[in-house]
């Protein structure tokens, strides 16, 4: 097949997608929709799709497109958001509070997802997902922990559901549990799953708490690097064991992860001219959500059902535990 030929099978479903990815876009500004985020509404509208219409086969090559392609330039541009300054600006207890939150919630979730018989790849997901930065860790991740479309696809609704209601728990118990602002702003910061879940609860208590949410939030999510990795070293290491010594080793993390962390690098100096890394940052924004309504176009309902209900429980114990050393780790 002739790459013209190509692209032109894939133009219904990019269509699509693009009209589902706009439409995600409009809808995330409206106050009642934005701590869903971008990404997750153009997953829910996929899913939507998918199950209401009955998909001619020419959608499938360009949703496919999206979920894998655009998926991996979306997250090439995510590393513009990264900003390892951070690190030196935050603090040692701001460090060590997302570090002890995001160790918790790898190891927990991954636990408790293997008791439950989930995939790896869909385990993983989650708890990179809760533990740093919701959809756009598990689209960072899905790659280097091999989680398919399906699990993605789950990964994200929990994050995405499990997301908003501590959005509304922590805007109702701030007040009886006696929350300082700052206290209230580490633990959002350190617990929520979004960037736009942290803006709305954090705000919900004031410009203090909003700050120091902020920081704590932005810190969780230059850490995604490291985690990405060590996860991917982890596990190349495993394959190469699991495969035997006489095998070619796999490359710590495939190339489209390298160009994530060279742009973070870049972005982190203050080099780029501040137009710049707003116009990546939308583009990355454009392209994950585009990525996520092609997996929503594709998804296999019977997966959704058979490991949805196991993803949540996984999902909504690991955020309990991670609210929990949030709340010890204020005090």
């Amino acid at each position: 097949m002739s790459k013209l030929t190509s692209f032109r099978s894939r133009l219904p479903g990019l269509a699509l997608v693009a009209l589902l990815t706009a439409a995600a876009y409009l809808l995330s500004m409206l106050p009642g929709l934005r701590v869903l985020g971008a990404l997750g509404l153009a997953l829910l509208l996929g899913l939507a799709v998918r199950g209401l219409f009955r998909l001619p086969p020419s959608v499938q090559p360009g949703a496919g497109y999206a979920a894998r392609t655009l998926l991996r330039l979306g997250v090439v541009l995510l590393g513009v958001r990264l900003n390892f300054v951070l690190f030196a600006q935050a603090g040692v207890r701001v460090l060590l509070l997302d570090l002890a939150v995001i160790a918790t919630g790898l190891l927990s979730m991954t636990w408790l997802a293997r008791r439950l018989g989930l995939p790896r790849g869909l385990g993983l997901a989650v708890a990179v997902g809760s533990s740093i930065c919701g959809a756009s860790a598990i689209a960072a991740a899905a790659p280097v922990v091999q989680a398919d479309e399906d699990e993605v696809s789950v990964a994200v609704a929990v994050c995405s559901l499990l997301g908003t209601v501590g959005v509304v728990g922590y805007s109702l118990l701030a007040l009886p549990l006696g929350l300082s602002a700052q206290r209230y702003g580490l633990m959002t910061g350190s617990s929520l799953h979004e960037i736009a879940q942290v803006l709305a609860a954090g705000a919900a208590q004031g410009s203090h708490a909003l700050d120091f949410a902020m920081l704590t939030k932005l810190t969780r999510v230059a850490l995604l690097a490291p985690v990405l990795l060590l996860l991917g070293g982890l596990l190349a290491r495993k394959q190469a064991v699991n495969a035997g010594t006489q095998a070619a080793r796999p490359p710590l993390l495939p190339p489209f992860l390298v160009g994530f962390l060279l742009v973070g690098v870049v972005s982190s100096t203050g080099l780029l001219p501040r137009p710049l890394t707003g116009a990546m940052q939308t583009a990355s924004l454009l392209l994950t959500a585009a990525s996520m309504a092609g997996i929503g176009l594709g998804v296999d309902f019977a997966v959704l059902r058979r490991l949805g209900g196991p993803a949540l429980v996984v999902g909504s114990l690991g955020f309990g535990l991670l609210v929990l050393v949030a709340f010890l780790g204020t005090r």
